[in-house]
């Protein structure tokens, strides 16, 4: 009774789209009819006890029916709950073979209480022959396939004859005539009434269920194209930073859902290093897509990277042509020379650089227009020197803008704090950023790409 997991719907075939919505409606009915048992089963005994010629028998019968609808009752309980609460404590194993085969279980049980019920009717021939004609009347809430109702009245109508030769009360030839007559008549009805109506729950259940094993194979589809997309957006990142003796590197990118709008990346272009920090309004393909041609595109002008500012102008036609939507860019570009102890910043909308010498934070943050924004702005650049301890912080705005769980906001000056006190290397300083974020948002999801590349000066 567990519910379906997506591949399971996916692969779901005809008689088990039947099956389910048989089970479901039967389970419902079962449990309202187990507890109608269990009225008439408690009757039972003490009419054995007091109304029978046989009473020790009788009594010992009753007994068994009332033992059996009272675990019937609690199965049908236990089931109904694990429907419910698929989460719940793992149904025992007697629960979870009957849900497996509810239709044999509920055939077997109607069955047994019709035989039960004659039985005991078995000294008034008026009393076994309306049983015979009432009882199929709570057969039809059942939905069984054809052959399953087959074997149900089979059972009952075995029953009925047998009871009918073993009575004590003598019919002549007519009343056996007009008694097979009468019940055969209530049992084809009954049974037609019962076909009718399982045949056509069971076109519903067709309909409905190929449906959603559409609905699960598009869904499929869509997630596997996704988990397709974020491999091959990963594998747009960098491996690793590249290996320099005068800087040391870290970067890592965490996107908020499966296609993320953050990208960095690293270039060594003639001994010096251009670090690469990008962020597309959004997420999903689209801006897959529009990371994808700016990569190219630093690809193919790395050796232009000693002017990032040029790059970048050079860049917006890329954004724009990408998408016949309107996407929009951040980028910042660090370029380090170790030669000159120079360090050249060009960013196009791109959150504040942070940069730390001898413990204290500076926020640089050069004001221009996203690309993708079409305005004709040129790209603003800066140049500053550094030196050996000094640490560069390339961040996107997933970091910041991160909300704890009580509404407060990260904040550049937390980070800056963060950076400027670990004196660790690049990778430490990267993951005490990551476990301090990570702790300040709690329980709250993450809920924009988070992207940071730190650069120590050896």
């Amino acid at each position: 009774m567990d519910r379906p997991t997506l591949e399971q719907l996916a692969l779901t075939t005809e008689p088990q789209m039947v099956r389910r919505r048989f089970d479901e409606h039967n389970l419902v009915w079962a449990y309202t009819v187990a507890w109608l048992f269990v009225v008439s089963s408690l009757a039972l005994v003490p009419f054995a006890a007091f109304k029978t010629k046989s009473p020790a028998l009788h009594v010992l019968a009753a007994a068994i029916d009332v033992l059996l609808t009272l675990f019937l009752l609690s199965v049908m309980s236990q089931l109904r709950q694990a429907k419910r609460n698929p989460a719940a404590k793992p149904l025992p194993a007697f629960a979870a073979t009957i849900g497996r085969n509810l239709p044999t279980w509920l055939i077997a049980l109607f069955v047994t209480k019709f035989a039960v019920l004659e039985i005991f009717a078995m000294t008034d021939r008026g009393g076994w022959v309306a049983w015979a004609v009432i009882f199929p009347i709570g057969t039809i809430v059942l939905r069984l396939l054809l052959q399953q109702r087959v074997v149900l009245y089979a059972g009952i109508l075995t029953i009925f004859a047998a009871v009918g030769l073993l009575a004590p009360a003598h019919v002549n030839i007519k009343e056996a005539i007009a008694i097979c007559a009468g019940v055969g008549f209530a049992s084809a009805a009954t049974f037609a009434i019962g076909a009718l109506a399982s045949r056509a729950l069971k076109r519903t259940a067709i309909e409905e269920g190929s449906q959603r094993r559409t609905e699960a194979r598009e869904q499929l589809r869509i997630r596997d194209e996704l988990r397709f997309a974020r491999e091959v957006q990963i594998s747009m990142l960098p491996e690793g930073p590249p290996m320099l003796a005068w800087a040391d590197i870290a970067g890592i990118s965490l996107p908020a859902t499966e296609v993320g709008g953050d990208y960095y990346d690293y270039y060594v272009v003639d001994g010096r290093l251009a670090v690469i920090c990008g962020d597309v309004a959004g997420h999903g393909l689209a801006s897959g897509i529009t990371l994808s041609a700016l990569r190219s595109g630093f690809t193919l002008l790395r050796d232009a990277l000693l002017d990032p500012a040029h790059v970048l102008e050079r860049l917006q036609e890329v954004v724009t042509q990408s998408s016949r939507r309107r996407m929009m860019v951040t980028i910042s570009v660090l370029l380090l020379d170790p030669d000159t102890h120079k360090a050249t910043i060009a960013s196009a909308g791109h959150p504040p650089l942070i940069h730390i010498r001898n413990s204290k934070p500076e926020f640089i943050e050069l004001f221009s227009t996203p690309l993708g924004a079409r305005l004709g702005a040129n790209v603003p650049q800066h140049v500053l020197p550094f030196t050996a301890g000094d640490v560069f912080v390339l961040h996107s705005d997933g970091i910041y803008e991160t909300v704890s769980e009580h509404g407060e906001t990260y904040g550049l000056e937390r980070l800056a704090r963060v950076v400027a006190v670990n004196d660790g290397t690049a990778e430490e300083i990267r993951d005490a950023v990551l476990r301090d974020v990570e702790g300040f948002r709690g329980d709250e999801p993450q809920l924009d790409d988070v992207t940071l590349v730190v650069v120590r000066i050896v």
